[in-house]
């Protein structure tokens, strides 16, 4: 057996995805950071016979210490990022892109080959566009929890119960206006999608499922794919063609 773990450290939420390779590659599990030790245990996966591949969005030296000095290897998407290309995908937008929004874009690029809008919906949620040209920048906005919570600071609006049982119906209370209005992002995403002649959209995300709904409802003439674990395809996908055959 050989194994391969690709950790995610996003904003909120760190994850790592576990991958065995008998005769072919495969996704065994995606787990929390913390919890990462267990499952390695579990799965008898060892320094001797499984690598890892970290994306980070701030460095987190002192999560990543524990297992290095186990002896794990590290590759780190940083390390080959440098601005104006990654892996042969020119990249239209300055250094301080994500390597979360980077990886995944590399993985639409390569793997879609043609014009994508590709959503991630976590905690914040980006909008980018990749077309077969590369990554042409992109938007971010909060996430649907984050975009709720704002309703806190005010001082009527605080105590009204919400859901994310998102509508674009207009809305006929105040709860209602309230949640449905997140709805309006739905017009930048089209936007996107008309100006760059977007072909698929590509959601992945903690949210994907909302993004999936509001989609399906908008009943675009586009090809909509979900995938919630994209991150770790796209590390997986990555690392074993562009740095080593694993």
């Amino acid at each position: 057996m050989q194994g391969l773990i690709t950790i995610d450290f996003g904003n909120t939420n760190p994850h790592a995805g576990l991958f065995q390779k008998h005769q072919e590659w495969q996704l065994i599990k995606v787990v929390p950071f913390k919890e990462l030790s267990l499952y390695l245990d579990q799965l008898q996966m060892t320094p001797d016979n499984s690598s890892m591949v970290v994306c980070e969005v701030k460095a987190r030296e002192e999560e990543l210490e524990p297992l290095q000095h186990q002896g794990f290897f590290l590759t780190r998407v940083k390390e080959y990022w440098r601005g104006t290309k990654f892996a042969g995908m020119p990249v239209h937008y300055a250094n301080t892109l994500g390597e979360d929004r980077l990886i995944q874009a590399f993985y639409a690029f390569k793997k879609i080959k043609e014009n994508i809008l590709l959503i991630d919906a976590g905690t914040f949620l980006t909008m980018d566009v990749i077309t077969t040209s590369g990554f042409q920048g992109g938007y971010i906005i909060p996430g649907i929890e984050t975009y709720l919570s704002t309703f806190e600071k005010g001082e009527q609006l605080k105590a009204v119960g919400l859901d994310q049982n998102i509508s674009f119906a207009l809305p006929k209370s105040t709860s209602e206006a309230m949640r449905d209005s997140y709805s309006g992002f739905a017009a930048l995403a089209q936007k996107l999608i008309q100006e760059h002649k977007v072909q698929t959209v590509l959601i992945t995300g903690g949210k994907y499922a909302l993004w999936k709904k509001i989609f399906d409802d908008l009943a675009l003439s586009v090809s909509v794919q979900s995938d919630p674990n994209l991150i770790h395809s796209s590390l997986h996908f990555w690392i074993t063609t562009q740095i080593e055959p694993l």
